[in-house]
């Protein structure tokens, strides 16, 4: 769990107080710890059950938005994806500049494929406070998922120059860099990602970008180290058969081939790189 996503119980009252609300009653501040206490347990449902009650109990509060946004939040850790939407969007309509509650929600957004909606509350947020770390980073990550390319460039140059190294931002400046059929960029930007978080799947795009502009006898290095350090990836494997493939080792191919197929390789990436269907 992330904590900055979550009002701490003294966060509220400060912020209620300074927001000018009316004098808090003594139940609303024992529910709003009480929920402080699951929250920080990972209780969600019983966390849910007393921001519930205090919202009842108070409902013209001003400072029910962040109570608003928690119940987001633990309805998301429920999968609840559009109980936490609206509980977002009730505190928008109280708080529409507030910027945890964009952020919230365009994480929510994001969990459920909604990418143009997610960048939309980004946006807003950033609109707002344009120096937050991850509205700014997450939007050039959308960006370019989206295919705007230059202004997920644009987002990601600020994050680079606010807060340095990033492997999200190195990878998806790789995908840019695919997306423009600069196959020597992809290849760095991801050598970049992979040096940063050490994830296999980095480094499968990285010998993905290499296999397809013809590099990839210069990676073979790093796909014998990949495939040490990351014996059950399955990308691997189907890479080092394309190698053998290409220096005549058919039975070395055939025995990597097996194996990919065995660590459940995606059928479709699998036809793609060798021509073929998987049996």
């Amino acid at each position: 769990m992330n904590i900055r996503q979550i009002l701490t119980f003294a966060s509220i009252m400060v912020c209620a107080l300074l927001s000018g609300a009316q004098t808090l009653t003594s139940t609303y501040v024992e529910l709003a710890d009480s929920a402080d206490r699951y929250i920080r347990a990972e209780r969600w449902q019983d966390a849910e059950r007393v921001i519930v009650k205090a919202l009842r109990h108070e409902p013209a509060n001003r400072s029910n938005y962040l109570l608003w946004s928690n119940l987001g939040i633990v309805r998301e850790r429920q999968e609840n994806y559009p109980g936490a939407l609206e509980a977002y969007g009730i505190g928008l309509a109280s708080a529409p500049r507030s910027t945890m509650l964009l952020t919230n929600r365009a994480r929510t957004y994001l969990a459920t494929g909604q990418l143009a909606a997610a960048r939309a509350d980004l946006d807003s947020a950033l609109d707002v406070d344009s120096t937050l770390q991850w509205p700014r980073k997450m939007r050039g990550v959308i960006r370019a998922a989206l295919g705007d390319l230059d202004g997920a460039d644009a987002d990601l140059d600020i994050y680079t120059a606010r807060w340095g190294e990033d492997a999200a931002v190195s990878e998806t400046r790789g995908d840019i860099r695919v997306a423009r059929g600069d196959a020597d960029g992809a290849i760095e930007a991801y050598r970049e990602a992979y040096r940063l978080d050490g994830d296999p799947a980095t480094l499968g795009r990285l010998l993905l970008s290499a296999y397809a502009c013809g590099r990839l006898e210069e990676e073979q290095q790093a796909l014998a180290d990949g495939i040490r350090k990351h014996p059950r990836d399955a990308t691997l494997y189907l890479l080092r058969a394309m190698l053998n493939k290409a220096r005549y080792q058919t039975q070395a191919m055939e025995k990597d081939l097996k194996t990919a197929r065995e660590l459940g390789i995606d059928p479709e990436l699998y036809r793609r790189i060798t021509g073929t269907a998987m049996k």
